[in-house]
């Protein structure tokens, strides 16, 4: 008799503490809002009102921005280092496929031709199997409060292209960082949550 075959129906990625995962359904504004409570509970009061609303704003804003992207869950840096915000996060989303090992070279051959601003792109090992990992770097406009263009910034981007097993597509998780001078530490950091992923099964 064949054991029935198990099947992934999540996922498990390690975070460094001051990280939070928020998947994207409909429970998201509640896990806002519990985050939000969380982060504030040590603020003194005359400065908590003031931070629980930008809190709660920017994080519903980061949520909105990667749901219209079609992520799943978004992770984000949400306490300070030394008093100042680490510009940090990442998505996941989920991507179509023709699945196993030729997908994952014709994927490398594709991102090789369009390579605009690809800096490092090979095969890695996550969660036991080969994925697809890609290092590049954009300039994005940064406009001032008219929306008019007051300069430049570099944001450095990791990208691990995951076959999911069982089924016909990967799991992309996207980093990024818009800081250029630390985008080699962050970088580094985006390689161990990365890695660390592994799959839950049924």
């Amino acid at each position: 008799m064949t054991a029935p075959v198990a099947m992934v129906t999540d996922f498990r990625i390690l975070l460094p503490p001051g990280w939070a995962r928020i998947p994207l359904d409909s429970r998201a504004p509640l896990r806002v809002k519990n985050l939000v409570t969380e982060r504030v509970g040590a603020v003194p009061a005359p400065q908590r009102a003031e931070l629980r609303a930008w809190l709660t704003r920017e994080l519903t804003a980061a949520l909105e921005s990667a749901a219209r992207q079609g992520g799943i869950d978004v992770l984000l840096s949400v306490d300070p280092v030394a008093g100042r915000p680490v510009p940090a996060s990442g998505l996941v989303t989920h991507v179509r496929s023709p699945g196993g090992s030729s997908a994952l070279e014709g994927l490398l051959g594709s991102l090789r031709s369009s390579g605009k601003g690809v800096r490092e792109l090979g095969l890695v090992d996550v969660a036991g199997a080969p994925a697809v990992r890609r290092l590049s770097s954009r300039q994005e406009m940064v406009p001032d409060a008219n929306g008019v263009r007051s300069g430049e910034l570099t944001v450095t981007q990791v990208d691990y292209f995951v076959p999911v097993p069982g089924s016909d597509g990967w799991l992309l998780l996207t980093f990024t960082t818009p800081v250029e001078h630390l985008a080699s530490p962050l970088v580094k950091l985006f390689d161990v949550i990365g890695g660390s992923l592994r799959w839950v099964l049924s």
